[in-house]
Formats: structure tokens, sequence, C-alpha cells
């Protein structure tokens, strides 16, 4: 049981969806995957987090603590928009 969180900076759904491809391609059991962030994503196991950019642009200690204390799972793997899994990561 995992929860990814994924931080980002906005508009980087392309990013992102290859990111969560190469988490789904882990055969993870039960997983969920918390976007912080503006992004417009709709896929299985992930929930998007909206964070206002404007109080302070790419706060990431901040959007860290918020996936933190969302995180339905006590493994906590913190990622960036830019990041991928390798095909074995979890195997």
């Amino acid at each position: 049981m995992i929860t990814f969180g994924i931080c980002t900076g906005g508009n980087q759904e392309e990013r992102i969806n290859k990111l969560i491809d190469s988490i789904e391609k882990q055969s993870i059991p039960q997983y969920e995957v918390l976007v912080i962030g503006s992004a417009n994503i709709k896929r299985a196991n992930t929930r998007i987090i909206n964070f206002d950019e404007t109080t302070v642009p790419m706060w990431i200690t901040k959007k860290k603590n918020i996936i933190a204390s969302e995180a339905k799972y006590d493994t906590l793997v913190m990622m960036h928009d830019y990041m991928r899994l390798n095909d074995d990561w979890y195997g």
C-alpha cells in the first residue's frame, strides 16, 4: 500500500500522465496518487489537490506537507512531475 505524491507547478498534464503510467506499470496491489498543483487529470486511483500558486509560487515544502497529511497509506513516495519509475521499480 503506497501513496505517491506528485508535486507540480501546473500545466504539466503530459508529464504527469507519463509519470502515472510508470506507476501503473508496477502492478502495485493498492496505491493512490495525489497530485498537488494545478492539473486537469482524471485517472483511476488519482486525486488532485488544488494549490494556490499565487501565495508562494512552487512552494514545494508546503505541497509536500499537504500530501503527507492527505495520504491514505503509511508508505509515501514524494515525486516531482518530471520523474519516472523504472519498469522494475516495485518488483
